[in-house]
């Protein structure tokens, strides 16, 4: 049980410094061969393409602003500030409106994310427009380094079609920093409690001819050997009280990207070559309710892939661009043990219990290959009138084999499973009244392909599978700007979701396939008045409020009996509510105050099946009230001409919800998750050394030390300390 723990304790303590080493040399070697391609290229260059290239960084900076003032129902977050912080992106996400994410443990553990009321495969993650899971972050957004993004874009609801993706609830697009012209980069390195570790290297080059090409690294460890509430028994098989210490619950991922091309050449406005490569390792403590105790089983996942990109204006009406990729994907699952746990990490031999700890033996490995691609046309009709099309279509195909297994025993998961995705969608925009009113109309098109080759359990022969779906949805959104910072905006679409192939396929733990899963569909609605950047003598000023539905039927839910699990279309769920934001800076930009509201009714709406008893009645286990606000003081010239110091505090209060649904058992067997209120406290030191930029944090986490519970009543760390160093150049 702790040989695999001491290990990774011992590798950690000199693999960041190793892996800092190689990063750095493979980042000196991409930078010296692009500072070669440049130089070859110079020469190349004419003053025109130099004046087109300002023209496009400026258009950069502006894209943010552009992309607020759209009929998008979308949230624009400048991470900027957020990459000093030791807070992970997860936690930086979770204090802005309409966002609740919560975590199996520590760093590294299954997240549910929450936008809306609508969670999980109901909203799509993206990084710079390309799907998450084709990139080299496969273990969760909690594995994006922050200091890699810029910004993030949060869309409700409608998801745009240049996306190429299917969702109920709306989606995120991660924004990497592209760095500027020249060389430069930045390194970090996060330390805290729980023997917590972070690191990244940065580097970045762009040259006068168009050449670029950037390099991203990170290394991430974790014991997660926070306490917890538990309990064990005693010599007469009493219940006993136990505050426990998390023995089983270490995490450690590392990865790199590296991404070059050009820009604002003849042949392409932007082509892009991205390679990368993942590795996380993962212990898992316990099930889903804390209830069961884990000691052996462990996850593992190694991906790697290409991505390749493409951007050109055609003509002055017409543009294109293209996205493409294919990775691998490996997953190895290890549930040997032939012992049961308890919460103080003892062995207990259980009597008549086969091998493995969560289910019977696997020694089980999944590997998985992913193609997709994402094509987008725009055209320019008229001066206010445009028309864009768009297609992606994707293909994941999976094989698995059960090592455990002797020769001559039957591989229940041995199996050859394929998915076929197409997603597709025409947009129309037009524009009146000098552009105060900005209308766009699409409809979408959803098409799936699935096929099994699997063993029957009954007569041990492979038998093939094939199902498919194929749906129509709709959508219309509007904007007016009543004035420049006074934007309203509504929204309503006929919203499809695919099922996942995890969901129809299932996973490499504990999940099995359902290849009779279909599709889940909502007509959602947004309705929203936003002020953006309204600057005055008292400061500066942002403020928005948006009311939402979603009317989901078919919904894809997470069936668990016993220790198994399976997806299934069980639910129909009505998810209505609001949210409400504000933001003050100070005209003298000393002091900045933000604080967000968000609150919803999520209704079990089911008619039939298992949920049906419940009809009416709140879906149970999520947070349905929760407020954020943040208070931050800022001082420069502090000690010298060039330094900076600032201070932030964080709160987070969210209401008390139950367990179970209200009419499950009796009033005494109610499990009522109590009120959370959460603080947070950082400092942070910054200075400029020459050419370097240093920045210094300290923070603490849950400052009171408060028993805060994620899903399941799974209990998150109590007060944390963590440090960072930031050096950009």
């Amino acid at each position: 049980m702790f040989r695999r723990s001491t290990f990774l304790k011992t590798r950690n303590s000199t693999h960041v410094f190793q892996l800092l080493s190689r990063l750095a040399c493979t980042g000196t070697f991409i930078l010296t061969q692009s500072f070669a391609w440049a130089e070859a290229g110079e020469a190349e260059v004419s003053n025109e393409s130099k004046e087109l290239e300002t023209l496009v960084v400026v258009g950069t900076k502006d894209e943010a602003m552009v992309l607020e003032q759209s009929a998008a129902a979308v949230d624009v977050i400048d991470l900027k500030a957020a990459q000093k912080l030791t807070a992970d992106l997860s936690e930086v996400l979770s204090r802005e409106p309409g966002i609740s994410i919560r975590r199996m443990g520590g760093l590294g553990s299954r997240e549910r994310f929450s936008l809306n009321g609508l969670r999980d495969e109901q909203i799509r993650f993206f990084i710079d427009g390309i799907p998450l899971e084709m990139s080299a972050y496969t273990f969760g957004i909690g594995a994006i380094p922050v200091n890699l993004i810029s910004r993030a874009d949060i869309y409700h609801g409608v998801v745009p079609i240049e996306l190429g993706a299917d969702a109920l609830g709306g989606a995120i697009n991660f924004i990497t920093d592209k760095g500027q012209e020249g060389t430069g980069g930045s390194i970090s390195h996060m330390m805290g409690d729980f023997n917590t570790s972070r690191s990244t290297l940065n580097l970045n080059y762009a040259g006068d001819s168009g050449f670029f090409s950037r390099f991203n690294g990170f290394y991430d460890y974790s014991d997660n050997n926070y306490e917890v509430d538990a309990t064990i028994p005693n010599r007469l098989a009493e219940t006993l009280p136990y505050k426990a210490e998390r023995f089983h619950d270490a995490y450690e991922g590392e990865g790199a990207n590296v991404d070059f091309g050009y820009t604002e050449q003849s042949w392409a406005d932007l082509f892009q070559v991205g390679l990368y490569t993942s590795q996380y390792n993962k212990e898992i403590q316990h099930n889903i309710s804390m209830s069961q105790v884990y000691g052996e089983a462990t996850v593992e996942r190694k991906a790697y892939g290409v991505n390749l990109r493409y951007k050109k204006q055609l003509t002055d009406a017409v543009s294109l661009s293209a996205t493409a990729g294919a990775s691998e994907m490996k997953t190895h699952f290890f549930d040997i043990g032939d012992y049961s746990y308890l919460w103080n990490g003892e062995e207990v031999i259980t009597i008549g219990k086969h091998p493995g700890e969560i289910d019977t033996a696997c020694d089980c490995t999944y590997w998985r290959n992913n193609e997709y691609a994402i094509v987008h046309l725009g055209w320019k009709l008229a001066a206010n009138h445009s028309l864009d099309f768009s297609v992606s279509p994707t293909r994941h195909s999976q094989s698995s084999k059960n090592d455990y297994l002797a020769d001559d025993q039957v591989d229940l998961i041995d199996a050859e499973r394929d998915m076929f995705s197409l997603v597709s969608g025409i947009n129309y925009t037009f524009d009146f009244y000098d552009n105060k009113l900005q209308n766009k109309l699409f409809v979408k098109h959803y098409s799936q392909e699935r096929e099994s080759l699997q063993l029957n359990k009954s007569t041990k022969s492979k038998e093939s599978f094939e199902s498919s779906i194929d749906r129509i949805g709709w959508g219309n959104v509007v904007r007016y700007k009543f004035y420049e910072w006074l934007i309203g905006k509504a929204s309503y679409e006929q919203a499809t979701r695919l099922p996942s192939f995890a969901e129809v396929f299932g996973n490499a733990e504990n999940v099995i396939a359902n290849l009779d899963l279909s599709e889940e569909y909502s007509n959602n609605y947004n309705l929203s008045l936003e002020i953006n950047e309204l600057n005055n003598d008292y400061g500066s000023w942002k403020a928005g409020a948006n009311i939402f539905v979603r009317d989901v039927e078919d919904a894809i839910i997470l069936k668990t009996v016993n220790s198994q699990s399976q997806y299934q279309n069980i639910s129909s769920v009505d998810s209505k509510g609001f949210q409400v934001s504000g933001a003050w800076t100070s005209a003298e930009d000393f002091l900045s105050i933000e604080a967000n509201h968000t609150e919803f009714d999520l209704i079990n709406t089911a008619t039939k099946g298992l949920f049906a008893q419940f009809k009416n009645e709140r879906v149970p286990n999520r947070p349905y009230k929760f407020f954020n606000t943040k208070l931050g003081l800022k001082w420069i010239s502090v000690f010298t001409n060039y330094d900076e110091l600032r201070l932030n505090w964080n709160y987070r209060f969210v209401d008390e919800f139950e367990l179970l649904p209200e009419n499950y058992g009796s009033a005494q067997s109610k499990i009522v998750i109590p009120v959370q209120e959460s603080h947070g406290v950082a400092a942070i030191y910054t200075k400029d050394i020459y050419s370097y930029t240093v920045s210094l944090a300290a923070e603490i986490q849950n400052v009171t030390n408060e028993k805060l519970y994620d899903h399941y009543g799974v209990q998150r760390p109590g007060r944390a300390f963590s440090f960072k160093t930031v050096v950009e150049f």
